[in-house]
């Protein structure tokens, strides 16, 4: 089915069809379409209508397959990229982690330890808001007033740390 999914190879064939029933009718004088038509219908075939009806059906079910299963290897890939995302980020936390631990051994202000602290906080509260993320029912609004920077750096100035 790649070879029908993209549309400009539909046009192609559409083009390439109309193309050779041109030539049949213009140059050849000969009439596909309409024998056939013709022939069906001296013929009476009644279960032309129903087998179309049926292949039409079947086209329609096989692109809804096909559609729910780009749609399930989507949301795989997108799950795996937030995962992999919290994965970095947890390792983050944990190397400031390392990191506060040296500052209260090695004396530091008292001030950028809390600066620090204050950091893994706001690395923890992206976990979790990455860990809520459904990808059927995302909402990109929700995320950006979660995850805002302007929303961080008025924390940060509300709790007078800057």
């Amino acid at each position: 089915m790649k070879f029908l999914k993209d549309n400009s190879t539909a046009v192609v064939i559409f083009s390439l069809v109309v193309l050779v029933t041109l030539f049949f009718n213009l140059v050849l004088d000969l009439h596909p379409a309409l024998n056939l038509l013709k022939y069906l219908e001296n013929k009476k075939y009644y279960w032309t209508i129903p087998s179309t009806g049926i292949f039409l059906t079947g086209l329609w079910l096989l692109d809804r397959s096909l559609r729910r299963k780009i749609i399930n290897e989507r949301t795989e890939m997108f799950n795996a990229t937030i995962r992999t995302i919290q994965d970095i980020l947890q390792n983050s936390t944990s190397s400031m982690q390392l990191l506060i631990m040296d500052m209260h051994d090695e004396g530091v202000h008292e001030r950028l330890i809390t600066k620090a602290e204050k950091n893994i906080e706001e690395l923890n509260r992206v976990i979790k808001t990455l860990a809520a993320i459904d990808p059927k029912t995302i909402e990109l609004k929700e995320i950006n007033r979660d995850l805002s920077v302007i929303k961080m750096d008025e924390e940060l100035h509300k709790g007078g740390q800057l």
